[in-house]
């Protein structure tokens, strides 16, 4: 389990984020919403230890911890399957199934990052994050460069790691996403920014359709969100290749 106990973050002198709290179990995935620049990705980098606390504590007993960042972060002179090897050299084997189980075909494995579109190079991150069989996964924003149909494909994998015990910590601008995923959805907000509203979510994936998702979307927790920090519903995403 992860607890972050009253944390308060500054950067550059400037507060961020003040007295949060939150946990996570093996098995539940944590959504954090809220406007951009409210502080949701640096919560993210302090749970993997990149970002200094002022105050409170973070503490976990996760063995593997992987980030997924919103920018694929490549090696540029390693092609596909090289870039997710790196990670895991003894689970060779394991790199193709993984690769086509995320939509590449065999052609795909020996491109290099520049010949691969963003939505293939972020799939390439996501399969470097899970072959090393993470016990927690930060993700921040994962899915935005992908179209609606490979967005969806990749949350039921997702969700499928969930389910097999997997925690996730994810960022997130898409309700119907944070939803379909999340245990708890956390709403960030203020400056600095702290939780207002926290939503639970105890319905199996198995049973979150398309008409679940959305009667949870237009729940009073999304409606409480201003007009200026929508979060964009998945359907008026634009897709992007």
């Amino acid at each position: 389990m992860l607890i972050a106990n009253a944390i308060s973050i500054e950067l550059m002198t400037a507060p961020i984020i003040d007295n949060l709290s939150f946990q996570i179990a093996r098995g539940e995935c944590l959504c954090f919403v809220g406007p951009s620049g409210c502080g949701k990705t640096t919560v993210l980098r302090a749970i993997a230890d990149l970002q200094t606390l002022k105050n409170g504590s973070i503490s976990h007993d996760f063995q593997r911890l992987a980030f997924l960042f919103q920018e694929p972060r490549l090696l540029p002179w390693r092609n596909a399957l090289e870039n997710v090897a790196i990670v895991a050299p003894e689970r060779q084997a394991e790199i193709a199934p993984l690769l086509q189980r995320l939509g590449f075909s065999a052609s795909d494995f020996a491109k290099y990052p520049h010949e691969l579109s963003g939505g293939m190079r972020q799939r390439i991150a996501l399969a470097r994050a899970l072959i090393i069989e993470p016990d927690l996964l930060l993700m921040d924003e994962p899915f935005s460069a992908l179209d609606h149909q490979l967005r969806r494909q990749l949350q039921q994998l997702i969700a499928e790691k969930i389910s097999a015990g997997m925690a996730v910590c994810l960022v997130t601008h898409d309700r119907d996403e944070a939803v379909l995923l999340g245990s708890c959805i956390l709403r960030l907000d203020g400056k600095p920014a702290t939780a207002l509203q926290s939503l639970h979510l105890d319905m199996p994936y198995a049973a979150r359709d398309e008409a679940w998702i959305r009667r949870q979307v237009q729940s009073p927790f999304f409606a409480h969100i201003r007009s200026g920090e929508e979060i964009p519903l998945l359907s008026d995403a634009e897709d992007k290749s």
